[in-house]
């Protein structure tokens, strides 16, 4: 091995802040941690294959469509803290402290070539010097005991140079009120010995850190707690489908009254990174590859509920359909786990006209990523059979307005209820999906 420019221990360094931190990924995950590692006083280098990313925040653009308000990019670049640069810059790659946020998922699976990648170029950069890796990325405990140490070619038990961390990041992209400093955040580490050096970095940018006993228990925390939600909407959406001549949103809210019973609605898919990932890297490693029944049906039927929102949809329909909201979530550019992806593949696969907007991607992506038409906002409303109402950016908040002035305005299929206080009692046909007006050969049972 080469010989070690840093004469300094590890530790030493975090405590004053003076070690420099190189971040994996510049996606939402990985530029808000260098955001906050940056304002929290380190020199942060942010790493990413996207040269225009790159370029883009060096220029000051936050290049994530949606989230130029949540992630402070100009604060944690004043002073010259944070940098962004591709993966062959030598001294990030070199240095000694490490944050991992690459995607594992891809299509809907989980995927271990980023990781893979990173682990494995950092592994090769190595000095013989302390090495701090905190693996933020979703992973699960076959890739821990499997996957790390083939990349890194070393055995995290024995290596006494070497700190390695789990610290699965949550985020808090449907919860305003959240924010990185305020999330609590669980980390475990390979080696007892190596907890307090990555405490003292997840400290500087943490309010509360729950230490777990190893990186295994770390590592399963957040495919289990996405798990948990999962599930839940999984029952939910299967409520809907049980009882269609009830209002199942209004049973969940009523369910929900009970102190300990969380509101879910039933909704026309599940979306996301993270949750609908769950289940696969939540039985990932389990004991002699032992099953989980309860998790295996879910993911079962949820795999066929796209299938039956479109015939759902088709049957209250006659003419074209047109959807709002192509990202799962409201006001950002996030197409990946998109319910309406899913959706809009099986309508036209039964040969429904489907016309699609989004304002975070233009007519030619909506084209490409879907094969829908695009849909011109607001103008073509008034040419529709039906338009779900599937995401709630708010560019569509005056969508009840719009509507009550059309002579013939289309039915309203509408994903969450948001529309429902504006549009009931108005002259627009609408349907709360998961009600029997989504469902109008529903009759109730006596």
């Amino acid at each position: 091995m080469k010989p070690s420019p840093f004469p300094r221990p590890l530790l030493a360094a975090l405590q004053d802040r003076t070690e420099p931190v190189t971040v994996w990924g510049a996606g939402f995950i990985g530029l808000s941690a260098a955001c906050a590692l940056a304002q929290a006083g380190f020199p942060c280098t942010v790493l990413d294959i996207d040269e225009h990313r790159v370029g883009e925040i060096n220029a000051g653009v936050v290049p994530l469509p949606g989230f130029e308000d949540v992630i402070p990019l100009a604060d944690a670049r004043s002073g010259g803290r944070l940098r962004a640069a591709t993966p062959d810059d030598t001294a990030a790659v070199a240095a000694r402290a490490h944050l991992v946020c690459v995607n594992t998922d891809r299509d809907g699976q989980p995927v271990t070539g980023p990781l893979t990648a990173v682990l494995s170029a950092i592994g090769r950069a190595r000095t013989g010097d302390e090495t701090l890796i905190a693996l933020e990325s979703t992973i699960s405990l076959r890739w821990l005991d499997e996957l790390v140490p083939a990349a890194l070619d070393t055995d995290p038990a024995t290596e006494t140079t070497l700190h390695l961390a789990a610290a699965p990041r949550r985020d808090w992209m449907l919860s305003p009120q959240m924010n990185l400093r305020t999330l609590p955040r669980v980390l475990g580490t390979a080696r007892p010995e190596s907890l307090p050096v990555a405490r003292e970095l997840y400290d500087a940018i943490s309010d509360v850190v729950h230490p777990a006993p190893d990186w295994r228990h770390a590592g399963l925390t957040k495919p289990v707690e996405n798990l948990y939600r999962y599930v839940d909407l999984v029952l939910t959406n299967q409520l809907a489908q049980a009882y269609p001549g009830l209002d199942v949103p209004e049973v969940l809210r009523l369910a929900g009254t009970k102190w300990n019973v969380p509101t879910f609605h039933p909704s026309i898919g599940i979306g996301g990174y993270c949750i609908p990932l769950s289940p696969h890297f939540a039985t990932d490693g389990t004991a002699r590859d032992i099953p989980l029944p309860l998790v295996d049906s879910a993911m079962a039927w949820d795999t066929d509920h796209p299938a039956r929102v479109a015939e759902s949809i088709l049957a209250i329909t006659d003419g074209p359909i047109g959807i709002l909201g192509l990202s799962y979530a409201a006001n950002a550019r996030i197409v990946e786990g998109s319910p309406t992806r899913r959706l809009t593949e099986h309508l036209l696969a039964r040969g429904a006209d489907v016309r699609l907007h989004d304002p975070y991607f233009t007519p030619e992506e909506i084209t490409t990523l879907t094969g829908a038409r695009p849909l011109k906002w607001p103008d073509d409303l008034g040419g529709l059979a039906t338009l779900i109402a599937a995401t709630p950016h708010d560019l569509y908040a005056d969508l009840p307005d719009r509507l009550t002035a059309l002579d013939d305005p289309p039915t309203v299929v509408d994903n969450l209820g948001g529309y429902g206080t504006a549009l009931r009692d108005t002259a627009v046909r609408y349907a709360e999906w998961g009600t029997p007006a989504a469902r109008p050969s529903a009759a109730p049972r006596s």
